[in-house]
């Protein structure tokens, strides 16, 4: 085994990437008002971005990546506000001996709250390809131009094309790759090109080289299904290796859950050990990638988890549960070890009720699901002792030494501790709803099953954190384990009407967003937020009846389609 030092790391180029989601108005679509802002990156200040990029640096990162999106855009006004930010970023990485990616959607310029009605991907004569019909082209130099203000500033590009699929045919994905590459090239032509290959055919690769790209760099994904499969990961590494192209991957889920979907403040150390060396034992033997990111997305309480990464990356033999010490060790300085211990159990609380120690316990999809299949009576045993001593670290001064960081370590400490009541709370549900199952083995009728359900406490709050599209994770798994229950048993599932109420005015928020900019309304399923986000079809169409019955939305009865009462009122929008 090569020994992974500093001076020799496993990875050479480290990025972490800052996924610049909004967080109190997720995907551009449900807001959240009680979301903190403190964790919000386009908020940061140049004092404060400065700090981010000391911070990276202290946790072994090389670089910063910026996901360049019209989501960003429209949470921030324009995209020049969000590009303003970014160039202050660029400006400190360099000024720190570190270097700033781009990765830009390469085919979603409208949506997401971000509106242009100019947009065109598909050419009017369905047999030619895209890149042929003169709206797109305007369409995709417009917005190139836009990406490409940036490229005085950055050391590399990544393009996203694949998702969410607007491009069809092939001649126009590699004819608006080419594209994007000598825009960038034409401002500044050290930059390097890469594609990551999310969601690519396997012949993209081939096409790339064959269309005169042989000098980019192509992505893989480090850990999702797909490229798990026997042989796959492998597979791809020698056919860019024979292709002569550079190899990066691009870590998507490793720290944690994109903060769109269902994200918490997670501590993944031990599933990034795990993660990594799966990942070198499936294919380092045929070619080692020179650049990995990995996605910052809950930002500053994702602290400790890129500390884990970016020095697992330098070197994944490292202890990963040192690493996490070391994290908590530069939050409250070496000399306040009773803060470090009383920090590092909360966090250690964190990651055995959330993520486990291997990615089958941490994914949401796994069959070792944490939150579905975890026993959380020692959880519930330690959260109240977590819970007291932490919050006595609430009135401490900074401490004189630790890692700088863009926020005070009271405001960091705040934010962490709705997280470990979140945890508490639904460990007393996984607690009590082992018993009311195992009262229902020992024969209860169905008068005390009942009564045992509405006693049952299945609300998780979602207090100031981020709340993704499908909501707050464990309260999604109370909410699935004690309806299926409850249908299993012909019992009557609680409906508590305040957290309904926050359910319908997140399904009103998005049909708003979809809504903005049209003069005809906008007539959508049950299944028009993301297959009905947390609660299920059935549930979303109750909700979806009620604001009908209260007079916020309409339903046409020949397709079942609802749209808004007041559609017209949200005619006038435009993003540029």
């Amino acid at each position: 085994m090569m020994n992974y030092t500093p001076q020799n790391p496993w990875i050479a180029e480290r990025e972490a990437t800052v996924c610049t989601w909004k967080v109190d108005y997720n995907r551009g679509f449900i807001s959240n008002m009680a979301t903190s802002l403190l964790v919000d990156f386009a908020s940061l200040s140049d004092r404060q971005l400065a700090a981010y990029v000391k911070m990276m640096k202290a946790c072994g990162f090389t670089g910063i990546q910026v996901t360049d999106m019209v989501s960003a855009w429209r949470a921030s006004g324009s995209w020049e506000i969000v590009h303003d930010r970014y160039k202050v970023l660029a400006n400190e990485l360099h000024k720190n001996g570190m270097k700033f990616t781009v990765w830009c959607w390469a085919a979603e310029f409208s949506g997401h709250g971000w509106h242009d009605n100019t947009v065109a991907y598909r050419n009017a004569d369905p047999e030619k390809p895209a890149c042929e019909d003169p709206r797109v082209l305007a369409a995709f130099n417009k917005y190139y131009d836009i990406y490409a203000d940036l490229a005085p500033y950055a050391d590399r590009v990544i393009a996203h094309f694949f998702d969410p699929g607007h491009l069809k045919d092939t001649p126009s994905i590699l004819y608006f790759t080419k594209l994007l590459a000598d825009k960038f090239r034409a401002k500044n032509p050290d930059i390097k090109i890469a594609v990551d290959t999310w969601g690519s055919p396997a012949s993209y690769p081939q096409e790339l080289v064959d269309a005169g790209m042989d000098d980019i760099m192509l992505m893989e994904l480090p850990f999702l299904p797909t490229w798990r499969e026997e042989g796959k990961r492998a597979k791809f590494r020698e056919g860019v290796q024979a292709l002569g192209c550079g190899l990066g991957s691009w870590g998507w889920y490793t720290c944690e859950y994109e903060i769109d979907q269902f994200p918490f403040m997670c501590v993944n150390n031990r599933v990034l050990s795990d993660v990594y060396n799966q990942t070198r034992a499936q294919a380092d033997g045929v070619m080692t990638p020179s650049y990995w990111s990995e996605m910052d997305s809950y930002h500053l309480l994702n602290f400790f988890s890129m500390y884990a990464a970016g020095h697992l990356l330098i070197d994944p033999a490292a202890d990963p549960d040192a690493l996490l010490a070391d994290s908590a060790e530069a939050i409250t300085g070496a000399s306040h070890p009773a803060n470090k211990a009383k920090l590092l159990a909360a966090l250690e609380l964190i990651r055995d009720a959330r993520s486990g120690d291997k990615w089958d316990t941490y994914w949401w999809r796994e069959p070792g699901y944490k939150l579905v299949n975890g026993d959380y009576a020692d959880i519930l045993a330690r959260a109240d002792a977590v819970i007291a001593d932490f919050e006595t670290l609430l009135g401490e001064e900074e401490p004189a030494d630790g890692v700088e960081f863009p926020i005070s370590r009271s405001q960091l400490y705040r934010l962490m501790v709705p997280h470990l009541y979140q945890i508490r709370q639904f460990a007393q549900f996984k607690v009590d709803f082992a018993a009311l199952k195992a009262r229902k083995e020992a024969g209860a009728d169905a008068a005390e099953l009942q009564a045992l359900v509405d006693a049952l406490p299945a609300e998780v709050p979602e207090y100031n954190c981020i709340i993704g599209l499908w909501g707050q994770p464990e309260a999604r798994v109370a909410h699935i384990l004690l309806n299926t229950f409850c249908r299993d048993n012909n019992l009557c599932a609680p409906k508590r009407r305040a957290v309904r109420y926050t359910y319908k005015r997140r399904m009103y928020d998005a049909l708003c967003v979809r809504q903005r900019g049209k003069d005809t309304p906008v007539y959508v399923g049950p299944k028009y937020y993301e297959n009905a986000g947390p609660w299920g079809v059935d549930m979303a169409t109750e909700m979806l009846n009620e604001l009908v019955e209260e007079g916020a939305l309409i339903r046409r009865e020949e397709d079942g389609l609802y749209a808004l009462a007041n559609w017209s009122d949200f005619r006038f929008d435009f993003s540029i």
